[in-house]
């Protein structure tokens, strides 16, 4: 019996297969981009460098929005998942003695609060109760009354508690 021996091609078509054109190679890094939002797995399963693709995007604005359009798919799809599980909860299994005995669904006020700071920041931001959300439109006299006001509660005994 003989054992044919293989070669090895690195993860190039074998010896007489067509290669993809880099055309081809591309259309399937933006269905994988589109899936997944990762660049370098896209590039790996297109046969593709990531630093090619960067340089290719950079010269070829409709490559780039398609990019980003892609990106933005699976940003998007991302984001309803994120607000289903926010919502509905998951199931988690509940075991004893080794086994599972049923399931208990959980919620995560840190995953609600994550989706509402990044759809309403001008009301789930970090700014301060009774500050302006964006500092930047505040004038140098009211950013000095503010700075004032914050320095006066902390004097106050456990004022360091409040904020």
């Amino acid at each position: 019996m003989a054992v044919v021996k293989q070669r090895k091609t690195g993860g190039k078509p074998a010896t007489g297969a067509k290669t993809p054109s880099a055309a081809v190679r591309r259309v399937r890094f933006l269905a994988v981009l589109r899936e997944t939002a990762n660049v370098a797995r896209a590039a790996r399963e297109a046969g593709l460098g990531t630093s090619g693709l960067y340089k290719y995007r950079a010269g070829h604005a409709a490559f780039a929005e398609q990019w980003d359009a892609a990106v933005a798919e699976a940003l998007d799809a991302l984001e309803d998942a994120l607000i289903h599980r926010a919502k509905h909860g998951t199931e988690r299994a509940v075991f004893y003695r080794g086994g599972v005995v049923g399931s208990v669904k959980t919620y995560s006020d840190t995953l609600g609060m994550f989706v509402l700071r990044g759809r309403r920041p001008e009301i789930y931001g970090r700014a301060a109760v009774g500050s302006p959300s964006d500092a930047s439109q505040m004038t140098d006299d009211e950013a000095r009354a503010e700075v004032v006001r914050r320095l006066d509660r902390l004097a106050e005994p456990d004022a360091g508690d409040a904020e």
